[in-house]
């Protein structure tokens, strides 16, 4: 695999932009505190989850509202997420992205190779390896699912994955009700709202999407 530097400063393999050296932020000061404020609004807005659903009680509101069907465990499109995952919660801890500014094209080219390694170990690992419990599901083109499918964006067919011990999940439906019913199911904790983390965020623009709380933004 080669690469070669653009006047930008950005790496470019085979003319499509796969590795970038500048990072631009495209917020200001105002624009981050706009966005600080809004969120402490919704804050106000939310009720906490006192009592955390467990998987089992996802999985059967989940499938009260679709059909769905399970996803073995060596299925490309679980084994994906279960990478995500890995690299997110594990491996990315290990293989932090340094400066490639600072690095020349040799450098750039061992660390991306690395990291294409690391994921592919991830995708195949196990996951009780590292203490995982995966699922996946995907729905069928039923008259019930009809509904899910009628968007135009909607693509291939439509999963969701979910982790039970880093409660990570993922849909690959675009925007549609089912993916904003399940998420607010799952709801959100203290340390989700303390955090203003991704889970957070996601529950609140679910919320909004549904109706459920107003749109400040």
């Amino acid at each position: 695999m080669s690469f070669e530097r653009n006047k930008d400063d950005n790496i470019n393999n085979n003319n499509f932009i796969s590795i970038t050296s500048k990072v631009v932020k495209i917020s200001d000061a105002k624009t981050d505190e706009r966005l600080h404020q809004l969120l402490k609004e919704y804050a106000k807005l939310v009720t906490v989850r006192t009592h955390p659903h467990k998987f089992k009680e996802i999985e059967q509101y989940f499938f009260k509202q679709c059909d769905a069907l399970p996803l073995a465990l060596n299925d490309d499109r679980l084994s994906l997420f279960k990478a995500d995952v890995i690299m997110r919660h594990f491996k990315d801890k290990e293989h932090k992205a340094p400066r490639f500014s600072d690095m020349t094209d040799e450098e750039i080219t061992k660390w991306h190779k690395e990291k294409s390694d690391l994921f592919l170990e991830a995708q195949c690992a196990h996951p009780q390896q590292f203490g995982l419990n995966i699922h996946g599901y995907y729905l069928p083109h039923t008259e019930r699912n009809k509904v899910f499918y009628d968007d135009p964006y909607q693509g291939s067919d439509i999963c969701f994955f979910f982790e039970e011990t880093t409660e990570e999940y993922y849909f690959t439906c675009v925007e549609c009700n089912l993916m904003y019913q399940v998420i607010i199911f799952i709801g959100i904790s203290e340390n989700d709202i303390k955090k203003h983390n991704q889970h957070f965020v996601t529950y609140i623009n679910a919320m909004v999407e549904m109706g459920y709380l107003p749109k400040l933004y």
